[in-house]
């Protein structure tokens, strides 16, 4: 837990630093329009302020992300670390195919295999085409995440990449949520892949 919470400061470092610094310079405007001759008292309130916002910020918006995070990995089995922090969360497989194997045929028994898992439950299917499948999933998440899988076939190898990212674009941290819905579903998806090819995963 204290690696995600050290990573997840670091993330939100640049963020964290601009809206002490909006403060610091807001406060400091306010004392000078009220007194233009205030320069100085308004340049050491301005400093603290962004001081005392900044660190309160880099504290406890860190630590309460950490707290959530921690209750959902453990909810879905899994244990926090600091590789959760980075978004979007990546993945890639390539599994060896029998001729004839198509990318819609592999999609299909993928998201057959993942609507059986009772979490992540899946809430929406927003695309199902020949070789892209994209999920939306709410339960139990604190944040809704868009996880969306490609896949591609060339003769004889499949290869699938998967992405699992905060539906809110915006967001620079969502407390593992997309983490954990890619480690849950990825060794599903590969096994559900290597099922249907009949084939050796390979990396």
């Amino acid at each position: 837990m204290l690696s995600y919470w050290l990573a997840t400061i670091r993330r939100a470092a640049v963020v964290i630093a601009i809206i002490g610094a909006c403060l610091g310079v807001f406060m400091a405007g306010v004392i000078i329009w009220e007194d233009p001759s205030a320069w100085a008292d308004a340049l050491l309130q301005g400093t603290l302020g962004f001081l005392v916002l900044s660190a309160f910020m880099a504290v406890v918006l860190p630590a309460s992300n950490t707290w959530h995070a921690a209750r959902t990995v453990s909810r879905h089995g899994l244990t926090l670390s600091a590789e959760a922090v980075p978004l979007p969360c990546t993945a890639e497989i390539r599994v060896p195919i029998r001729p004839g194997i198509t990318a819609y045929q592999l999609t299909d028994s993928v998201l057959y295999a993942l609507k059986q898992l009772p979490a992540p439950e899946i809430d929406e299917v927003k695309e199902f085409t020949h070789g892209e499948l994209t999920l939306i999933c709410r339960k139990s998440l604190r944040l809704p995440v868009r996880f969306h899988i490609s896949i591609t076939t060339d003769r004889d190898t499949a290869t699938v990449t998967m992405d699992a990212r905060p539906t809110a674009t915006w967001k620079i941290v969502d407390d593992a949520a997309s983490w954990t819905v890619l480690k849950t579903f990825e060794p599903h998806v590969s096994k559900a892949v290597h099922d249907e090819a009949g084939g050796t995963s390979l990396t």
